[in-house]
C-alpha cells in the first residue's frame, strides 16, 4: 500500500537576495522573506519609485528603499508550504 506524506519546506531556501534593480520590479502581493528565514515572511503591499512597503506576517510594516533590499529574498506564495511526496 502506498501512502502520501507531506512536509513543510522553507519557501526561501535557495533563493538569492533581491538587488535594487529587481526590487523596482517587485509587484504588489509578492511574498518575501527576511534573511532567508521562512518564519520571517511578508508581502509587498505598496511600491513607489524609491521603495517598497512590506507588511510582515507578524503585523509589522516596513518601508524598504530599493538599495536596502540586500537582506530580503523572494518567497513563494502561501503559508505554510506543503508538498505531497
Amino acid at each position: 500500500m502506498r501512502c502520501l506524506a507531506y512536509y513543510v519546506r522553507n519557501p526561501c531556501k535557495g533563493k538569492r537576495n533581491v538587488d535594487a534593480t529587481e526590487s523596482k520590479d517587485l509587484q504588489k502581493g509578492t511574498r518575501v522573506c527576511w534573511q532567508g528565514d521562512a518564519a520571517d515572511r511578508g508581502t509587498i503591499t505598496q511600491r513607489s519609485w524609491d521603495a517598497v512597503t512590506i507588511t510582515w506576517d507578524n503585523g509589522h510594516v516596513a518601508i524598504v528603499h530599493h538599495g536596502d533590499m540586500r537582506e530580503i529574498q523572494r518567497g513563494l506564495i502561501g503559508s505554510p508550504h506543503l508538498e505531497w511526496k
